[in-house]
């Protein structure tokens, strides 16, 4: 199943490192230096491309970290994630568009578990432009927010950065997410009805 999207390939810096379990080939970011935002992402999380303050979105998104129809894990809400998509909408576009929130100053790094890689990925980060699907996702992306000194243009109930992206599926499914917070050496888990309850 293809998800309908036009994304820029070349949005984020870092490496691809676990992306070679999800089957995507090489994406522009296997091509580019280390940046300095590859030094914030502790050396306990998994490794995955960087989404960081230059390849932000702006929007407002005033009660998303207290709004139950969102998915919020410490510092980090997937918009929309905390109710069940349907299946219909899992089926038609491969999964569903959830705008993703850091608060100002931490580094979140999100993974999808290996037992849970053969049928979801994560759209966010450098991909190919047109359709995407599963095989074009990433299992790791890590997530940098924008520091005091250079804003993100977003607020969610304080400055926050906000990346448009997908929770990519090949069917409906429940899928679980583990979720790296700062310098935490384990991840929380958490789970998203994508066309299927948990």
């Amino acid at each position: 199943m293809l998800l309908a999207a036009t994304v820029v390939a070349a949005s984020c810096s870092g490496g691809s490192g676990d992306d070679r379990s999800m089957g995507a080939g090489p994406t522009t970011s296997d091509l580019l230096v280390e940046s300095s935002t590859d030094s914030a992402v502790p050396a306990s999380h998994p490794r995955g491309p960087v989404a960081d303050c230059s390849s932000r979105s702006w929007a407002d998104f005033t009660g998303a970290f207290s709004d139950p129809a969102n998915l919020t894990i410490g510092p980090l809400v997937l918009v929309g994630a905390g109710a069940l998509t349907p299946a219909a909408v899992v089926e038609s576009i491969g999964g569903n568009k959830f705008p993703l929130l850091v608060r100002q100053g931490h580094v979140v790094t999100v993974r999808v578990p290996a037992n849970a890689q053969r049928y979801a990925a994560l759209g966010y980060g450098p991909l190919p432009q047109g359709e995407i699907g599963v095989r074009d996702g990433h299992a790791t992306v890590t997530f940098v927010a924008c520091t005091a000194e250079e804003p993100s243009g977003s607020i969610a109930d304080g400055p926050a950065t906000f990346w448009s992206g997908f929770v990519l599926a090949r069917r409906p499914a429940c899928v679980p997410l583990d979720v790296y917070v700062d310098d935490e050496p384990a991840p929380r888990r958490a789970e998203i009805e994508l066309g299927r309850p948990c």
